[in-house]
């Protein structure tokens, strides 16, 4: 479970605000923000932490332009573009991953 304060939560909105060609941002989590789920990721460095926070895009049936914040775990020497070229690739990967370990099929998005 995330635990945030609302003027957390806002800095990802405000950043899609003023950004709004932009689908994806990487940042380090919030104090223990996403805890639980980065202890379901063995044992690792707590430097190695991030979110990928990602827009869902407005045409999507379930939750448009909800924003979905994904732990993830950077490897140790590694810098990550905080661009949506870079950072989609990986959310596109973790969410077929997690629709796969379900028995569910990727859904299409409209276009």
């Amino acid at each position: 479970m995330i635990n945030m304060t609302h003027d957390q939560f806002d800095l990802d909105g405000n950043f899609f605000r003023q950004h709004s060609d932009r689908q994806t941002l990487i940042r380090v989590p919030f104090g223990d923000e996403a805890e639980d789920d980065f202890n379901t990721l063995g044992p690792h460095a707590r430097e190695r932490r991030r979110i990928i926070v990602y827009k869902v895009p407005a045409n999507n049936e379930i939750a448009p332009g909800k924003l979905l914040r994904i732990p993830f775990l950077a490897f140790a020497d590694e810098t990550i573009e905080n661009s949506d070229a870079v950072l989609l690739p990986f959310v596109h990967e973790i969410m077929r991953d997690a629709a796969a370990s379900y028995g569910m099929k990727p859904i299409r998005p409209k276009r």
